[in-house]
């Protein structure tokens, strides 16, 4: 545990990381969205890993995703860390659930692709699409809508979201209001670990009532996939026997028992031995 804080206490001092942003047209508003882009000293980034948070989060979330990047960045590879608005300007903090929300799962979506441009107009010619959590089923959803683009190369998900519909006991009437186009309507109500918070009609049903199941979408991806899971995250169940079904040659699952949702601890440097040797192939 202490090698371990040491080393991640010396990474930060190598990672250089600067912030960065650009702006997103969403109806009829321009949203400042951010990140920071790390780039090992002395490299013109012509290869990037996309890297990007979970639910709710930020790109300075510590683990996985400001450790990994960390990791990563002394090792030679560029990493841009998004943090998406949820529809918020110049978002900077973890969502607070007092604040109503009121955006569509697809701005997410929209934001990824943005941030890929960005990476382009950068002089990055590859690409590697990596998430954690919600993050990673975005990811995934990304890299499908973005499967003609040479540019992408790779795809690392970690403990990914199964994109699988939940239930709600507002989710019927979310949808109605949806299809009468009253989509905006804040309800008052439980929104993942939200208790009691004020989300729109539209906010509930894409998260929730909408088929995003990662396994079709990977059918779907022809670049390499990695899926890292461990086998003792309690947000993510079972992910490797509900993947099985959808497994096909470029997409392949490893499971570190003993880690958390969050590859705490000595599992953060298994995932990153694991991220690092999938880089290098996917990136030859």
């Amino acid at each position: 545990m202490r090698k371990l804080m040491l080393l991640t206490l010396l990474l930060t001092f190598l990672s250089f990381g600067k912030p960065v942003s650009i702006f997103i047209d969403f109806e009829g508003k321009r949203l400042k969205a951010n990140a920071e882009w790390a780039v090992p000293e002395g490299v013109k980034p012509k290869v990037a890993i996309l890297w990007l948070h979970g639910l709710f989060q930020t790109h300075k979330m510590r683990e996985p995703i400001s450790q990994q990047r960390e990791f990563w960045v002394s090792k030679g590879y560029p990493v841009l860390s998004p943090t998406l608005t949820l529809g918020v300007n110049d978002r900077k903090e973890p969502y607070d659930c007092s604040y109503p929300l009121d955006h569509p799962y697809e701005l997410n979506i929209k934001e990824i692709e943005e941030w890929v441009r960005w990476l382009k107009g950068q002089g990055v010619e590859k690409i590697i699409l990596a998430g954690h959590s919600m993050g990673g089923q975005e990811i995934i959803h990304t890299a499908e809508k973005l499967s003609g683009d040479r540019a992408i190369v790779g795809v690392l998900a970690v403990s990914p979201a199964k994109g699988v519909p939940r239930k709600h006991p507002l989710l019927k009437k979310a949808k109605e209001l949806v299809e009468k186009g009253k989509g905006r309507t804040l309800l008052e109500t439980n929104f993942f670990y939200c208790q009691k918070t004020k989300v729109s009609a539209r906010t509930l049903y894409t998260y929730y009532g909408v088929d995003r199941n990662i396994g079709k979408s990977l059918r779907k991806i022809k670049v390499p996939v990695l899926i890292v899971w461990g086998g003792e995250d309690d947000r993510v169940k079972n992910l490797p026997s509900f993947l099985k079904p959808y497994l096909k040659e470029n997409v392949r699952v490893e499971v570190v028992d003993y880690a958390d949702h969050f590859f705490r601890d000595i599992a953060g440097e298994d995932l990153r031995d694991i991220a690092l040797e999938f880089f290098r192939e996917a990136l030859r």
